[in-house]
């Protein structure tokens, strides 16, 4: 069993989030995927959360929030349809866009996936040319927790716009 887990945390080479074939993707295209282990994850962090308590507590509760970590990045697809298939996947799975934005070149996209008033996963995609990364995160963020993370970094950042 434990063998197993640690197996899961190795990078491989083909998809791992299920909006994403083989025969998806052209022969040239480099795929790099990875589930992380909570047990492994929350290790690493346990000491940067105790440091994020004393200088950020709300970080350091999303941390705490989240329960499973998946990572896929795909590199020199030339087949275009792959954001369809992944939107199609968004609608089926009822997952609702929180966000969408451009950053050099790059649009990202926020979408959750709610259970009454919980965030349950958050799927984030990154789009450039021919590059792609998806991040799945599985989590359970009370709504309210979440907005008061969003104001709080609202104001963390006005008041660094007043500072400089």
């Amino acid at each position: 069993m434990f063998c197993l887990t640690l197996q899961s945390c190795f990078v491989k080479t083909s998809p791992n989030m299920s909006f994403v074939s083989k025969k998806d993707l052209s022969s040239d295209t480099e795929v790099a995927s990875m589930r992380v282990p909570m047990f492994l994850t929350k290790a690493f962090l346990k000491s940067k959360i105790k440091e994020l308590d004393e200088d950020d507590a709300v970080a350091a509760l999303a941390l705490r929030k989240i329960k499973k970590l998946k990572i896929m990045t795909i590199s020199g697809n030339k087949k275009d349809n792959l954001m369809t298939k992944y939107h199609a996947y968004l609608a089926k799975n009822n997952f609702e866009e929180l966000m969408s934005l451009y950053s050099d070149g790059s649009k990202i996209t926020i979408n959750t996936e709610m259970k009454k008033d919980h965030v349950k996963r958050v799927l984030l995609g990154i789009a450039d040319e021919e590059d792609y990364v998806f991040v799945d995160i599985k989590a359970d963020l009370d709504l309210n927790e979440l907005s008061k993370m969003i104001e709080y970094y609202e104001n963390k950042n006005e008041k660094s716009k007043v500072i400089n």
